[in-house]
């Protein structure tokens, strides 16, 4: 297994004590409920009751702070202790639109304070259940909590929360639940979900499953792996409804993942952080992620820091979303095969130095309907090697946005400039340029840094779709400022030029100037009149291109 761990949970998430925790003398005291909280959630439900009798489609966004003279005007508390509660007089639906706007947490304070309201958390529509609303606050308490106390509260309070026959009248459209790989809970939490999914009106469930130890050794994976398949296997009519599903620290064996998505025949989105496959035991190397699912409903894969050699894509005919990260393998990380929906690539990725870049025609064959490319260098080696329109051409044939993250500062910026010769529809380019004295992202096996050098674009090749071009990390400099005319000369069409500062970061500015002279160097313009300089440089021999700085 890969020595980074995946991310905890999210243990800030508006803990909600211990629910329906046995026995009844261990129950925590929920905190106060929020009121203001409540009436921020009767503000949106008015607000868009407003726009819907104006004819207006879209929601109202925004709502009173907790300071707000709604407080004055029905104070909930006051209200309750004289038996005057005009909220709690709306009927149940407008009640219910106001509490599926707040987290569960809050939702559940609510049902306390009045009689009135105590029956509505078990007739929401949409249910988020997460593990971490079952941790304590204090860090120094959720030190000394087991995984058997949290999960025995979280299994109590989803088993309390759900109906518990698939012929119940309720309906739950949208149920979202996370929760440890831990045993003897599995089957509880999955018959209970098996019967809210059975009854067909759940267009939404989605499972989040943490594993309980944070850097599991490869047996402790193997484990959690054949856990989860006995999960799956054992509660199929929750699997069967799911449609989205992350994971992380599993090791699978050889066909897993094939089962698993025959198992799942609805998912749409599978996200993998930190897994892997069990490893060849005559050649000791690495598995290949291998999707061939034509059947699958697969609209979206995400692999992040996963230990595979590489991800073979060979049939998945909805796909429409692909994000990778943290590769180990050689590369290309990706093959495409059948994907004909394919529109979204994302590439996130500290190249390592057993790591040479490779081209973009070889890892993106067989595309033909992408319209998103994003990539994400981390600050370090540029990883894509640039090429000729050649091979290209035919896959950017519908490219739209092109993003290219985190490009180390010092590095030429010139080679860019075969995106826009492979891809004529291009409407939008966005550059984020990366200086960080403090060594952000750099580990001792990153690959050497080198520059990039591209000049074999045709010299009268010319852009007709470009409107954007937009550069994050912009500075004075002067090979900065000629990257731009370069790309104004070339995009005959481009309409706005969008240029904004690097976003702070408090290492880089925490070191003096005697650490890190070359920063004197880096200066973003602040003030108007330098800001108009920039531009009228920029714009000379140029009329009708509107350029933001900041």
């Amino acid at each position: 297994m890969m020595e980074e761990a995946a991310p905890d949970p999210p243990l800030s998430v508006n803990p909600i004590g211990i629910l329906f925790l046995k026995p009844p003398t261990a129950i925590l005291p929920w905190p106060e409920a929020p009121v203001g909280t409540i009436f921020r959630g009767l503000a949106l439900v008015r607000q868009e009751r407003v726009a819907a009798n104006e004819g207006r489609s879209t929601m109202v966004i925004g709502c009173p702070s907790d300071s707000s003279r709604l407080d004055d005007l029905i104070d909930f508390r006051s209200a309750l202790n004289k038996d005057e509660d005009r909220i709690s007089a709306l009927p149940d639906h407008i009640l219910l639109d106001i509490l599926e706007r707040l987290d569960l947490h809050t939702a559940i304070q609510a049902s306390t304070l009045s009689r009135r309201w105590a029956h509505l958390p078990r007739s929401l529509s949409r249910l988020q259940i997460h593990v971490a609303h079952f941790l304590p606050r204090d860090r120094e308490k959720r030190e000394h909590w087991t995984v058997d106390q949290v999960m025995t509260a979280y299994t109590v309070a989803v088993r309390s929360l759900l109906p518990s026959s698939p012929t119940n009248d309720r309906t739950i459209n949208h149920l979202q639940l996370s929760f440890y790989l831990t045993e003897p809970y599995l089957q509880s939490i999955g018959h209970a979900v098996g019967n809210v999914a059975e009854s067909g009106k759940t267009n939404c469930l989605d499972f989040t499953i943490w594993t309980d130890v944070a850097h599991p050794e490869y047996e402790q994976c193997l484990l959690f792996g054949e856990r989860l398949m006995s999960f799956s296997q054992s509660c199929p009519a929750a699997f069967k409804w799911l449609t989205r599903l992350t994971l992380q620290n599993i090791t699978f064996g050889d066909s897993d993942i094939h089962k698993l998505l025959s198992t799942c025949n609805k998912l749409e989105l599978l996200s993998l952080t930190c897994c892997d496959a069990v490893i060849n035991p005559v050649t000791g190397e690495d598995a290949i992620l291998t999707i061939d699912a034509p059947h699958t409903a697969l609209l979206a894969l995400e692999v992040t820091t996963c230990g595979y050699a590489r991800i073979d894509l060979i049939q998945v005919p909805y796909l429409r979303r692909v994000v990778c990260a943290n590769w180990i393998g050689a590369t290309p990380p990706l093959i495409f095969g059948n994907v004909p929906h394919l529109h979204t690539v994302a590439l996130r990725h500290t190249a390592m130095q057993w790591q040479t870049p490779f081209t973009l025609s070889h890892c993106l064959a067989n595309t033909t309907s992408l319209s998103t490319l994003y990539l994400n260098f981390y600050d370090q080696m540029i990883w894509i090697e640039p090429e000729g329109p050649k091979h290209l051409s035919p896959i950017f044939s519908n490219l739209r946005d092109v993003y290219l993250y985190n490009v180390f500062y010092d590095c030429d910026l010139n080679w860019t400039i075969f995106v826009l010769e492979a891809a004529p529809p291009l409407n939008n380019l966005c550059l984020m340029l990366s200086r960080h004295p403090c060594g952000r992202g750099t580990r001792e096996d990153s690959a050497k840094k080198v520059n990039v050098l591209w000049d074999q674009a045709s010299p009268d090749f010319k852009h007709h779709r470009l409107s954007l071009l937009h550069i994050i990390g912009f500075a004075v400099d002067e090979k900065l400022m000629k990257y731009i005319r370069l790309v104004m000369e070339r995009a005959v069409g481009l309409k706005r030029i969008c240029l904004l500062d690097q976003q702070p970061c408090a290492k880089c500015d925490a070191m003096d100037d005697t650490q890190s002279p070359s920063r004197k160097r880096w200066r973003f313009p602040v003030e108007e009149e330098e800001k108009e300089v920039i531009r009228q440089q920029l714009l000379d021999g140029f009329s009708s291109i509107e350029i933001s700085i900041g």
